[in-house]
């Protein structure tokens, strides 16, 4: 576990802060994936929820479709930049993965003896 050292003023070190935030978040992380898991699993179950549930996620969706992104990238200039960036580099990183995955899965085919 994290250790709780006393500074000399007797406060306790960040790693009590940290340590609480981690938690909030790996609950907050674990609950969402628990709720994702059941919803999956009951489409899966009862195809006729199928419909239901995409109609749900589909008038449900919380986002602001009529401003769009073109006018928050003329207010918030930096912002779209960091963002195109970022996404640039996520998916030259899940490309590479999925290519060294192939690589991976092709190399331990060729060595299995037929």
């Amino acid at each position: 576990m994290l250790n709780h050292r006393v500074k000399g003023n007797g406060t306790r070190s960040n790693t009590t802060e940290l340590s609480t935030k981690l938690v909030a978040a790996f609950s907050v992380s674990g609950l969402y994936a628990l709720i994702s898991a059941l919803a999956s699993i009951s489409v899966i179950q009862k195809l006729e929820f199928k419909l239901k549930l995409l109609l749900h996620f589909i008038f449900w969706d919380a986002g602001n479709s009529h401003v769009g992104w073109i006018k928050v990238c003329n207010v918030y200039d930096k912002f779209c930049q960091h963002l195109a960036g970022s996404i640039a580099v996520a998916l030259f990183g899940s490309i590479v993965t999925v290519l060294l995955i192939w690589l991976s899965a092709f190399t331990i085919h060729s060595r299995v003896p037929k």
